[in-house]
């Protein structure tokens, strides 16, 4: 029963990976979805699970197919971690990829042609999709999903999966593998549930797209001014808030991104919980939000996230930050106090923003 539930387990979140493809067209879903296909097939190919669904085949016939499925798997699990990182074209990754896919399918070849014990052939294989696992783990972790998330399940789960598949050389024939067996599903059924919460995801357009502010990149030092754009905001539904005060007093019609370190519980629907380090995560979630319509970025927390990342790489993420809403047609606006930096701080930030007078 054990069996059947894994195979279940893997082919639902292909499922879900599938979804989230076809809904948002991210192209790293796209290998993902694969390698997880490819996942839900080695499965397949097991001999007790094909046993669990009326099959008897030879076993050791199976053994190179679930090898070289390995292979295929870990290679696209890499594939996946390199285009998050937007390294897929670089010439280093494409000789990377080129010599795992020789050497990986040329280990195989050579002992299934000798005969060699099955242990021997899934060595390798086994030990590299556990690498992969890993890799495609932290990188979800740091570039796409976050910590403070359901969805962070999924690449825990990967991971510890990863961390079984890398003891296979030393505990396929011990006793500690049936155990293994059963982490192991514990692990998938992690991965299921953070997939789901990572597919169904939605970010909701703006009521309007028409608001009374001009299109560009500004700052406001004034609190009246910045109530005045978040008052025009609420009643539009349009915009998105990242602030270290999110607002009291009801649901905000506009997504608001709660910059803290504190806090693990949102105070309304619409408020998400972000850290102050991971300024590549927001920098992703506020883009989907203008890919979906919304044409107004507030930025009411600049001074914390220099203080927690330094200035540099916070200022580096307000060029990010401006750019992909300028591209999209938007408006920028920084609320921030000019006194509360170094005068050579506060002249990068001015050359890169005008002052706004609503």
């Amino acid at each position: 029963m054990l069996e059947i539930l894994n195979v279940i387990m893997r082919l639902f979140t292909w499922g879900f990976a599938l979804y989230r493809w076809v809904r948002k067209q991210e192209k790293f879903m796209l290998f993902l979805s694969l390698a997880l296909w490819i996942d839900v097939l080695a499965a397949l190919a097991q001999g007790p699970i094909l046993e669990e669904l009326g099959v008897n085949p030879e076993v050791t016939a199976l053994m190179p197919l679930m090898a070289l499925l390995a292979v295929i798997q870990g290679v696209l699990l890499l594939v996946t971690s390199l285009a998050i990182l937007e390294r897929l074209e670089s010439l280093r990754a494409q000789v990377l990829l080129t010599a795992i896919v020789a050497g990986g399918s040329t280990y195989v070849l050579i002992t299934t042609i000798y005969s060699l014990s099955p242990s021997v052939l899934m060595a390798f294989p086994v030990s590299f999709v556990g690498l992969s696992l890993m890799t495609l783990s932290y990188v979800l972790i740091e570039r796409s999903i976050g910590i403070k998330n359901i969805a962070v399940l999924f690449p825990l789960g990967a991971f510890l999966l990863g961390v079984i598949n890398l003891t296979y050389p030393v505990t396929i024939n011990t006793s500690l593998s049936s155990y293994f067996y059963g982490a192991g599903a514990l692990f998938r059924t992690m991965m299921l549930i953070g997939m789901a919460k990572y597919a169904l995801f939605q970010v909701t357009p703006p009521k309007t797209t028409v608001v009374n502010i001009p299109k560009g990149a500004f700052y406001v030092d004034n609190p009246r001014h910045l109530q005045a754009i978040l008052q025009k905001m609420e009643s539009a539904g349009n915009g998105v808030l990242i602030t270290r005060s999110p607002p009291k007093g009801g649901t905000p019609t506009f997504p608001v991104f709660w910059v803290t370190n504190v806090s693990s519980s949102a105070p309304s629907e619409n408020v998400t919980i972000i850290p102050p380090t991971d300024m590549g995560i927001l920098v992703d979630l506020v883009k989907r939000h203008l890919e979906m319509g919304h044409s107004i970025v507030v930025l009411d927390c600049f001074e914390y996230l220099a203080l927690e990342n330094g200035f540099e790489r916070a200022f580096k993420f307000l060029l990010s930050l401006k750019d992909h809403v300028l591209n999209a047609g938007g408006t920028l606006i920084v609320a921030t106090d000019p006194s509360t930096y170094l005068e050579k701080q506060w002249r990068l930030i001015e050359k890169e923003l005008g002052g706004l007078e609503v």
